[in-house]
């Protein structure tokens, strides 16, 4: 009788092992199964936001390269302030300048669909790499720096336009740029070249530009670059293929 409950023990207790190493087995491959799914995730959205933040290059780029044609043409607009230039320069010419200038704007939209997207979801965590995750939650604080610096750049570019409203001819700038109208106006008589012997125009167009330079050095847009371009290196070396 002993040696048949003792028997019968040792058969319960193989029965156990076997259940608990088949529920690990089970367990092991299920977290395996999970692992890989969740690298097979992450490798998707490495390559989305790789995709992503060369377009994003590509556009800061694109940006610095425009604002430094903006301010070269800043940079000729204030040579007109010395009437012995203004004096060689013709009405159409100056308003090309105008055109030019006021023309455009110092702007940067990147996109940021995928990154959006993993950090609205929580899925951020899912790339493993510590200082990849901490550039990306970052970048999003680094766009808003830029939308403050643009603000205060458009808050420049208003004062100018007050001043060309109040001074200037908007009319006889488009007229040189080719647009016709049907009548005559009181603004026909408007020359630009006044706008050059004022000293608030002078103000507001050195505050334009030196808010321009500013965004476009090292803590605006040169940050913004030099952010892209470590996590395109990041992205690089975790994207298995």
């Amino acid at each position: 009788m002993e040696n048949k409950t003792s028997k019968y023990f040792k058969y319960a207790i193989g029965e156990i092992v076997l259940v608990v190493i088949g529920i690990l087995i089970a367990l092991s491959i299920n977290n395996w199964s999970n692992n890989k799914q969740l690298r097979h995730t992450e490798q998707a959205y490495l390559l989305s936001l790789q995709s992503e933040f060369k377009t994003n290059l590509n556009k800061v780029n694109t940006t610095i390269s425009d604002n430094k044609k903006l301010m070269n043409d800043i940079e000729q607009m204030l040579t007109l302030f010395d009437s012995n230039v203004r004096d060689t320069i013709s009405d159409k010419e100056i308003s090309g300048l105008i055109y030019s200038v006021f023309g455009n704007s110092v702007t940067y939209n990147p996109s940021k669909g995928v990154l959006t997207d993993i950090i609205s979801s929580g899925n951020l965590n899912l790339i493993q790499n510590e200082q990849l995750r901490q550039q990306l939650a970052s970048f999003e604080a680094m766009l808003d720096n830029v939308k403050f610096q643009e603000i205060g750049i458009n808050s420049a570019k208003g004062e100018m336009i007050s001043m060309l409203n109040k001074n200037g001819s908007i009319r006889k700038v488009l007229i040189h740029r080719g647009q016709n109208f049907e009548h005559q106006s009181i603004s026909d008589a408007v020359n630009n070249k006044n706008l050059f012997s004022l000293t608030e125009f002078e103000n507001d167009l050195l505050n334009y530009y030196l808010s321009i330079r500013g965004a476009n050095g090292p803590k605006v847009f040169g940050r913004i670059k030099e952010q892209i371009e470590l996590i395109l290196v990041d992205l690089e070396s975790e994207i298995k293929l």
